[in-house]
């Protein structure tokens, strides 16, 4: 029996090996991807006292927050796009219209998770055996998010001694994940 290192069909899943559905208002944002965090989830614990020791129960499943990083093109633009998500979801310019018109729509969990289609995080497989790119049958694996919303985006930063290209980073909660081995494909 080989070792654990000398397995040649041994092949680790890379960070930068991965595709991300995301998307805005009918508009794919795929391609300005530059990194994006995998779901994570924290079960909560219960104590008990009893005498002089504490006894630990799980409790409650939390699925965290996820974060993606865009890269802001001119065209198409995704501060414009995410910016215009707070429209889509029921935000209006408190400046624009009469105060009746303004309250008359507000944000819920059906507008702001409508509006984001879907998100999934796809990924990619190593080369084939003779050494020919992935194909999409080169998911290895897919994290899908369920009803996701944005909570927060920072439109990055501009400076006159940096060349780097302007990255968004947008922050996703969700109610839970669906992992498969494989990809839905």
């Amino acid at each position: 029996m080989g070792s654990f290192w000398g397995d040649r069909s041994f092949e680790p899943k890379r960070q930068f090996r991965f595709l991300v559905d995301f998307d805005l208002d009918d508009m794919q944002l795929n391609f300005s991807a530059k990194g994006i965090d995998r779901p994570s989830y924290t079960i909560g614990e219960q104590s008990h006292q009893f005498f002089n020791h504490t006894f630990y129960y799980p409790g409650r499943l939390t699925w965290n927050t996820v974060t993606l990083t865009l890269v802001d093109a001119v065209t198409p633009g995704a501060a414009d796009k995410l910016y215009g998500y707070l429209a889509s979801i029921g935000i209006q310019d408190p400046t624009a219209g009469t105060l009746d018109s303004v309250t008359k729509t507000t944000i819920t969990k059906a507008s702001a998770t409508n509006a984001l289609s879907s998100v999934k995080i796809r990924e990619i497989g190593s080369a084939d055996a003779d050494g020919k790119s992935p194909s999409v049958a080169g998911i290895q694996g897919e994290w899908e998010l369920i009803n996701p919303f944005i909570t927060e985006v920072n439109f990055g930063a501009h400076s006159y001694d940096s060349d780097e290209m302007v990255e968004i980073s947008v922050t996703l909660r969700f109610d839970w994940a669906k992992y498969s081995a494989g990809g839905s494909q």
